[in-house]
């Protein structure tokens, strides 16, 4: 009798418990893992150096590896000559593969430089081994390749580059990235260019996302596989037991929907299966959260800023003139019939404004 009384009393704690511990890391989920200010309090190490491939070197073009950490190295390639600009891209996770025609226009004055972001491209990718439990995973994940790492890379690359103040572009999530960075660093950045910024400062946002402004643009027909894919690609509970190719495969099905969107993404950033950095991607998510404002966060970039929106982008006007408002002084301009990828498929008109940007930021 008095093991049945025992058995009755301590099961209902056990549930609790364990009820209470689910609680806990839903709760979690929600919350955004970086917060700005992170960046500034981390004990960032020092780059390690860059090596160059052989016979990589081909005019001003040149591909090579930055170690920012010991055993991590990222991927880059450069093309021009003169002072040194850095681009981040977007996606998450999806890396360029080629150079974009707005700046190889300008490469007799300036060098791009393109990397991959850790965990995408041919960049380092961690060893994981998720085999403890959801939030321990999600720590793991977050910590390797969460927004603050991504932060403290670009640190590292400026000082790779031997830049005091860095020129600095960023596409969609890059630009978002970008400005994070600038916003962390205020005076490590000279120039900052913003292509397309995605409509992540505050999130869920007023705004809609860019997957509610795409889904704006389906047809009735497609909408159906297009919810069940969304659906899939946000269920981050069960993403611990695929592997990371199943899930860029799964990534890569975006695309589709994207050109029946009209969104009209060039090849060099439709990277493959394999380049894509599916567990990249999964780290920003839980950086952020399911809830965060970052808009005044924002508001400590002191960095001319230049914000250019596609007049046929998913993306609504609004979401670049958001981020004009955030950022004081900044300058926002309408490539009109541009979509998401300026720099790509509309060089001709995106040149001149990035040449008049840059130049008077530098000291040549």
């Amino acid at each position: 009798m008095a093991r049945k009384k025992l058995v009755r009393w301590i099961l209902p704690g056990v549930v609790l418990l364990v009820a209470l511990f689910g609680f806990g890391v839903w709760w979690a989920m929600q919350q955004p893992m970086y917060r700005p200010g992170t960046l500034a309090g981390m004990d960032v190490n020092d780059p390690v150096g860059v090596s160059t491939e052989p016979g990589s070197d081909t005019g001003s073009v040149s591909r090579g590896r930055w170690e920012v950490e010991p055993g991590v190295e990222l991927a880059f390639f450069s093309v021009g000559d003169g002072e040194s600009v850095l681009v981040v891209h977007g996606g998450p996770g999806m890396p360029q593969t080629a150079s974009a025609p707005a700046f190889d226009s300008l490469a007799e004055a300036y060098r791009f430089h393109y990397y991959a972001q850790r965990g995408s491209g041919e960049s380092f990718r961690p060893a994981f081994d998720f085999s403890g439990g959801q939030w321990e995973n999600i720590q793991a994940l977050e910590g390797a390749l969460g927004i603050a790492q991504q932060l403290a890379d670009i640190d590292r690359i400026r000082r790779l580059l031997g830049e005091d103040r860095l020129l600095l572009v960023g596409h969609s999530y890059g630009a978002f990235l970008a400005s994070l960075y600038a916003a962390e660093m205020p005076d490590r950045v000279r120039g900052l260019v913003l292509i397309a910024p995605a409509n992540l400062v505050v999130f869920p946002s007023p705004r809609g996302g860019l997957f509610d402004n795409l889904r704006e643009r389906l047809s009735a027909d497609e909408m159906p596989a297009y919810d069940a894919w969304v659906a899939e690609y946000f269920d981050l509970g069960g993403i611990f037991a695929r592997t990371e190719a199943e899930l860029a495969a799964r990534d890569a099905e975006l695309f589709p929907f994207f050109e029946a969107a009209g969104g009209n993404a060039p090849a060099a950033v439709s990277p493959p299966p394999r380049l894509m950095g599916a567990w990249h991607a999964r780290a920003q998510y839980f950086s952020m959260g399911r809830r965060h404002d970052f808009s005044d966060a924002l508001g400590a970039i002191t960095a001319p800023t230049l914000i250019v929106h596609g007049g046929n982008d998913l993306q609504p006007i609004e979401v670049a003139e958001d981020y004009g408002g955030w950022i004081a002084g900044s300058e926002v301009v309408t490539i009109q019939d541009a979509g998401h990828f300026p720099h790509y498929t509309h060089g001709e008109e995106l040149a001149p404004l990035v040449r008049r940007f840059l130049d008077e930021r530098t000291t040549r």
